[in-house]
């Protein structure tokens, strides 16, 4: 026969009150202050105050102890319990922990109980700068002498100066020039055309040289520590050097000696760079032969041009391309082999054999 257990029994319901009861908190903590306020080196002295109110409508459970711990060395606590605004001072005890009873704290709900609290103590020296450390840790036991977890509250505070982040290896450059277009070479290596950035550029002076046909180099020493530099570059044309220079098609033609001339793109025009896999193609613009890529073509005036890329043993590419006055255009393209047609060698080889025979033929 089973017997049921009533829980009308006066013993059994005071069990489940306390253990009810036990996991409330009933204080808050303010007023927290940390002297000195600001930083904080491991074997400095420091004073670390605040306030609890223990009870505040909501007495203070007799059964529990309110307990402050703390890491410091040297600790000296100094504190006083106040009931309705009558203090009662204690005398300054020490050792890493001290514990309140809750019989001193447990009054009346309408009773206000605060206990206001002092610690000195030094950081210890085994302390990590640049980390944060909990000084003061302000809990809750219940009857068994278990710390609350809903309860725990801490002062912390930053121990030295905050390690700074490491400073990459790499950093860039961001390289822009008026007119644009320019040739860009870092540390005498060219990368590439104005606008540009430069990536994984190793830490330290680097040297930025830009070339244009028809303008003056530009060097620039530029100190990279693993951040984006920017440079910026307004380029001086040669042609400003002599007055005598002729200005035709979107260039003009500058006198350097006797019988020789350098073209220089003057505003309204642009460049053309093309790259072609495989290199070696002749690069012809309206019909003139240009360069043989990969290259970069300027001077050109703006507007659509036609573009012609012919290699030995590759179909010739025909396409337009429009340019942009002070804009440097880019034209990357493939080309494919030409297709050789069967027998052809052994037609042209009979022609070549009849045409010698029939020479052979009018000679007789």
């Amino acid at each position: 026969m089973v017997r049921m257990m009533s829980f009308a029994h006066p013993v059994l319901w005071c069990c489940l009150l306390f253990f009810v009861i036990s996991g409330v908190s009933a204080f808050s903590v303010a007023k927290q202050a940390v002297d000195p306020s600001d930083l904080v080196n491991p074997g400095d002295t420091v004073n670390v105050s605040w306030t609890v109110y223990a009870a505040s409508g909501v007495a203070f459970p007799s059964y529990d102890d309110l307990q402050f711990a703390t890491d410091l060395a040297d600790p000296a606590w100094s504190y006083s319990i106040i009931v309705n605004g009558v203090e009662n001072v204690r005398p300054v005890v020490g050792g890493r922990t001290l514990t309140i009873a809750g019989f001193e704290l447990g009054y009346r709900n309408q009773d206000e109980v605060v206990v206001k609290a002092l610690l000195r103590g030094k950081i210890p020296l085994s302390s990590a700068p640049g980390t944060t450390k909990p000084l003061v840790k302000i809990q809750e036991l219940d009857a068994r002498g278990y710390a609350i977890p809903a309860t725990i509250v801490t002062i912390d505070h930053l121990i030295g100066q905050p390690t700074p982040p490491p400073t990459p290896a790499f950093g860039g450059i961001a390289v822009t020039s008026n007119p644009p277009g320019a040739n860009v070479y870092l540390d005498n290596a060219y990368r590439g055309f104005t606008p540009l950035t430069l990536d994984a550029v190793p830490n330290g002076n680097r040297v930025i040289l830009l070339r244009l046909d028809g303008y003056q180099e530009v060097s620039r020493t530029v100190a990279v520590m693993g951040d984006l530099q920017p440079v910026s570059a307004l380029l001086i044309s040669t042609a400003s050097r002599n007055p005598t220079a002729a200005t035709t098609a979107g260039v003009t033609v500058v006198p350097v000696q006797p019988g020789q001339t350098v073209a220089v793109p003057v505003p309204g025009s642009g460049s053309l760079s093309v790259t072609s896999s495989p290199p070696g193609a002749l690069v012809y613009i309206d019909g003139e032969m240009k360069g043989v890529t990969p290259a970069t073509i300027p001077g050109l005036p703006a507007g659509k041009h036609s573009v012609t890329l012919v290699m030995n043993g590759y179909s010739d590419l025909k396409t337009t391309i429009p340019i942009e006055a002070g804009s440097n255009s880019e034209f990357i393209t493939g080309l494919s082999p030409a297709q050789k047609t069967p027998g052809f060698g052994l037609v042209a080889a009979l022609l070549s054999l009849g045409g010698l025979v029939a020479i052979r033929r009018i000679r007789k």
